[in-house]
């Protein structure tokens, strides 16, 4: 069991290392902001941790749903009509099962940010917002499992390697809109979120909170009234106002602990009329 679960976590952690390391260099060729690879490894260290405490998580379901007797409730069928469009029919279903699963998404953040800040918080804190930076903390597996996964494994589609599909898009795009890169949809963020979108999201400016929480489809934010459509000059300072951005491995995982007790204080100086964070939420880009 020990081992079958270290190999889950080995056959995930190297695609997601491979992708970061994909986003990072596309970083280097088109940025709006400059990072060290060194900034990256706190990042890198987080998402590795996440993939192993999820695949952890994923023998106790599969168990669990067994002894239940809970299969699949839901088969989405398109593959039976959508196989005569040959390539074209595996795009389109790969994009309803990314629409569905970040419908499931949309709510899970919504949910984290209402009743699960402290953990949370983790994904929020750094103020150096890149690809290895999309992280969060490694208790977030129990809200992912409560409103994603949960909800997707009673769910079966025909197609084949969909579900690995859907997870490797998903991921891809979660990384993306995390880069401080020159590079957006336009126009299409009506539909798709892009990092312009994402990044009011983690803003310090007041008019920004809790908007943009799709990581995928910003239709989500625009049906169900959360969604901020940004300014073609608008690049805010991110992070948490009157929290110490983590530095280290240790700092990430400790720090839902201290916003419990209220000890993730920094001294700041709050820039007047914003409430950003002058001293400690907008540090300068390391070259």
């Amino acid at each position: 069991m020990v081992w079958d679960m270290l190999g889950s976590a080995g056959g995930l952690i190297l695609p997601a290392l491979y992708m970061i390391l994909i986003c990072s260099l596309v970083e280097r060729f088109a940025p709006i902001e400059r990072y060290s690879a060194v900034a990256r490894i706190p990042g890198i260290l987080m998402n590795a941790a996440q993939v192993v405490f999820s695949a952890a998580l994923m023998w106790p379901l599969q168990k669990l749903w067994a002894l239940l007797g809970i299969g699949t409730i839901i088969t989405v069928p398109l593959w039976r009509s959508l196989a005569p469009l040959g390539a074209a029919g595996y795009v389109l279903q790969w994009l309803v099962g990314v629409m569905i699963a970040d419908f499931f998404i949309y709510w899970r953040h919504r949910a984290e940010h209402a009743w699960f800040w402290p953990i949370h918080a983790v994904h929020h804190a750094p103020t150096e917002l890149h690809a290895a930076n999309d992280i969060g903390h490694p208790a977030q597996v129990w809200t992912n499992a409560l409103f994603v996964s949960i909800p997707l494994s009673l769910i079966q589609f025909d197609g084949p390697a969909t579900p690995a599909i859907i997870l490797f898009l998903v991921t891809l795009l979660s990384y993306y809109i995390h880069s401080p890169i020159d590079v957006h949809f336009g126009p299409l963020r009506k539909v798709l979120v892009d990092n312009r979108f994402h990044r009011i999201h983690h803003s310090l400016e007041e008019r920004h909170f809790d908007k943009n929480f799709a990581i995928c489809f910003s239709i989500w934010d625009r049906l169900f009234g959360t969604a901020y459509e940004p300014q073609p000059d608008e690049w805010p300072s991110v992070g948490i106002a009157g929290v110490a951005a983590p530095r280290s491995l240790t700092d990430f995982l400790v720090l839902p602990l201290r916003v419990v007790l209220g000890e993730a204080k920094a001294d700041c100086t709050h820039e007047p009329g914003t409430g950003a964070c002058v001293t400690c939420a907008t540090s300068s880009p390391t070259s």
